[in-house]
């Protein structure tokens, strides 16, 4: 009988041991999931898109960001454009839109705000080195066909884009005879026509002897291998865009839809 005491005393103590040690694990379990909650809970994911003259510069600001809130996320959505984006947006598939133009009196009237947030100079740009400048002539007759090879022969290959992006009313804008001469690209059979900036960029710097349309900002932020033309001797940049001498600009800015969460907020403000 007193071995069977014995018995059942050890056997006890082994159950307390396990069940000291299940209730040690469960606790462990519980402060580890509280504590992927609690970061969970604690990061900020904001979750943006649209222009893609705007997507390089908001990459490179989500980096500075984060260094001052190492929780804060930025996920860009590529491809939306202003009016994808702004759609987005309307659906809270997204919490921040770049927008490179101004809001419709529709659009305002849905309920979007806007803040503009700076400008970049709007340019024509080619992946050949060495082509330092052109004339506003010299635009129109490319664009109208008239001049169709560089100086050394090779062909000019010209990128458009489509009639309802805002590259091609801006570079319509730069003379009379350039929108004439853009019209009259556009319609002609078997040109190349890029949807996004960034399909803009690609094409422009795929294509031995292409021409078109960017900005300085996404040539910079993304590095591209595109050079910025000078136009009428004036080479565009930040300075020259400030001081009024390079004319041709996109001004840019942030959209938001309805009454802004504080993480927005506090992006923009900074």
């Amino acid at each position: 009988m007193q071995h069977h005491f014995q018995a059942q005393v050890s056997s006890i103590r082994h159950d307390r041991r396990v069940l000291t040690g299940l209730h040690t694990l469960v606790a462990s379990l519980f402060i580890i999931t509280a504590l992927v909650v609690s970061a969970a809970a604690h990061a900020e994911t904001l979750r943006l898109s649209g222009t893609g003259t705007a997507l390089g510069t908001m990459r490179l600001l989500g980096e500075a960001y984060k260094k001052t809130d190492p929780q804060f996320v930025l996920e860009i959505v590529p491809n939306l454009g202003s009016g994808g984006s702004l759609k987005a947006l309307e659906r809270d598939a997204i919490q921040l839109a770049t927008i490179g133009r101004p809001l419709t009196a529709a659009e305002a009237a849905k309920g979007f705000n806007v803040v503009e947030y700076g400008k970049t100079p709007f340019v024509i740009a080619t992946a050949r080195k060495g082509t330092a400048a052109l004339a506003l002539a010299q635009i129109a007759e490319i664009y109208a066909g008239k001049q169709a090879r560089w100086p050394d022969g090779t062909p000019i290959r010209l990128v458009l884009r489509p009639v309802s992006e805002s590259d091609t009313p801006l570079l319509a804008s730069f003379s009379p005879a350039i929108k004439e001469g853009l019209a009259s690209a556009m319609a002609r059979e078997g040109m190349i026509t890029a949807l996004t900036d960034q399909d803009s960029a690609t094409e422009i710097s795929r294509l031995p002897g292409g021409l078109g349309t960017s900005s300085l900002a996404l040539i910079l932020s993304e590095k591209r291998p595109l050079f910025p033309l000078a136009i009428e001797g004036v080479t565009p940049s930040a300075k020259s865009l400030a001081d009024g001498t390079y004319p041709y600009a996109k001004t840019l800015y942030f959209a938001t839809y309805g009454k802004a969460s504080a993480s927005v907020t506090r992006f923009i403000a900074f």
